[in-house]
């Protein structure tokens, strides 16, 4: 099986990040087949990583709908091997992340592995009021996930593997869903997913935790501000991913739902019974914060009158 190994990126701020997570690929048990990065809207940056990294990496460009979909597009049908290996741009991957990230291939109905994220904190270590089961608001894997080798709706983005025949038979990333730099959009690995899942009988989409990167986690994104602030995106995205998805799965959003259950039912209990202890009460109010910010932004986007779905998505 040929891997292509794929870094998506689009400022020179990240620069010297990419440059690490390129290395971590390079550098695998596994070593890929060949290395792709694919840069959105960004010449400088483009021109920059031709003169700076290996020739034998493959430099891109996407200079067509600006957006983390499209360049993952471009990316992908530039890419010459049978599975995409996806990695973010400011993550680095342990020496077997590419072994265990492909192993689940074997079964011929994966067309999708998820792997699993750390955060790597830019200053000093985690908040004391972020618990863990709310990792996710900092783009790494959290507390409450499945097992190794649990069925799974959809990979984090940061992370993942897909058969490059089950994404060509499913169509591309919809390029109406995910980042634009910064700015907080998302849900395109969810959409890809119930798409897959629908077109393709029988596939699977699994877990795989053994597979690690350690993602790095900027200080601007560790106060109260900005979990309010992904957490009520979060929920603008996941209503529309519910419309988007419409007849694609019965229960588009059942993930979401289980996982409301679990901070209701196991994370806040388990806390309150350490209701004597700081952390364990910060911890309860981050977590309230978040649904409520979530269910905002949720009830927001449900009640919004938009033209189309696509619009809403521009």
């Amino acid at each position: 099986m040929k891997v292509t190994a794929i870094v998506c990126c689009y400022t020179l701020d990240r620069l010297d990040d990419i440059h690490a997570a390129v290395r971590s690929m390079m550098h695998q048990t596994l070593p890929p087949f060949e290395v792709v990065v694919a840069v959105d809207h960004n010449r400088e940056l483009l021109a920059r990583l031709r003169q700076e990294l290996p020739a034998s990496v493959r430099i891109v460009l996407n200079d067509g709908l600006q957006g983390l979909s499209e360049t993952r597009n471009v990316a992908s049908r530039a890419a010459t091997g049978d599975v995409l290996a996806f990695l973010d741009d400011d993550a680095v991957a342990e020496p077997d992340w590419l072994e265990h990230l492909v192993r689940p291939f074997e079964d011929p109905n994966v067309v999708a592995v998820g792997g699993h994220s750390i955060p790597r904190w830019e200053h000093g270590g985690n908040p004391r009021w972020l618990p863990e089961e709310l990792y996710w608001i900092v783009g790494c894997s959290f507390k409450g996930m499945p097992m190794e080798g649990d069925q799974i709706r959809n990979p984090l983005g940061c992370s993942m593997a897909l058969r490059k025949t089950a994404l060509e038979q499913a169509g591309m990333f919809e390029t109406y869903i995910g980042g634009i730099g910064q700015r907080l959009k998302g849900g395109e690995e969810a959409e890809l997913s119930l798409r897959m899942t629908r077109r393709i009988p029988g596939c699977r989409i699994v877990y795989a935790p053994r597979s690690v990167i350690h993602h790095k986690v900027a200080a601007w994104r560790t106060n109260l501000k900005w979990a309010f602030t992904k957490s009520y995106q979060e929920g603008v995205c996941k209503a529309k991913v519910g419309k988007f998805t419409r007849g694609l799965a019965a229960h588009p959003l059942a993930t979401e739902s289980s996982y409301l259950r679990y901070l209701l039912l196991q994370a806040i209990p388990a806390r309150l019974l350490r209701c004597y202890q700081l952390d364990a009460l910060l911890q309860v109010g981050t977590i309230l914060l978040s649904i409520t910010a979530a269910g905002l932004g949720y009830l927001k986007e449900r009640t919004a009158k938009a033209p189309n779905d696509r619009e809403a998505y521009a």
